[in-house]
Formats: C-alpha cells, sequence, structure tokens
C-alpha cells in the first residue's frame, strides 16, 4: 500500500487523486518508485492547472511558417496542447 510505503508517502504534495490510484495498483515495488520519481521531477502543482487562464505564447511552426500567437488559436472552444518529442 501507498502509505507504508515511505518514498510514495513522502510526495502528498505531488500525487494527485489519479495519480495516487494508479500508484497504489502498482505490485513492483521497484516500477512504483520510478513511477512515483517521474512525477516528483516532473509534476509541478504551483504552475498551471485545470481551468487556469492561458499564459500568453506564441508558436513557431516547425516548416517555418509565420508564428502564431496561441490565444488567437481560441475562438470561445476549449483547446488541447500536447507537448512532447517527436524526435
Amino acid at each position: 500500500m501507498i502509505g507504508d510505503d515511505p518514498f510514495v508517502s513522502d510526495t502528498d504534495s505531488v500525487l494527485d487523486p489519479q495519480d495516487r490510484a494508479y500508484v497504489e495498483q502498482i505490485d513492483d515495488a521497484e516500477l512504483r518508485d520510478v513511477v512515483v520519481a517521474s512525477l516528483r521531477r516532473h509534476r509541478r502543482p504551483e504552475r498551471l492547472a485545470a481551468g487556469d487562464p492561458m499564459p500568453d505564447a506564441v508558436l513557431h511552426p516547425a516548416d517555418g511558417g509565420e508564428p502564431v500567437a496561441l490565444r488567437s488559436l481560441l475562438t470561445g472552444r476549449p483547446a488541447l496542447l500536447v507537448f512532447g518529442s517527436f524526435t
């Protein structure tokens, strides 16, 4: 159980309920440590959260096209940004 693992219980402020439920179902302690370490490194609860206003940003197309202000893409509908490496 997550509460019995000192490494995991040390991350209460990092684990949201969905993360906690996922981590609790991992039986392999080594894999659980890797998942929690990843959450600890990449989750930033003090940063943007769901529902926060979008920060100003400019997108620069990979093909060298004209930069686009992110806010200009929103026309009264939700937007999803996916960040990652495509190489």
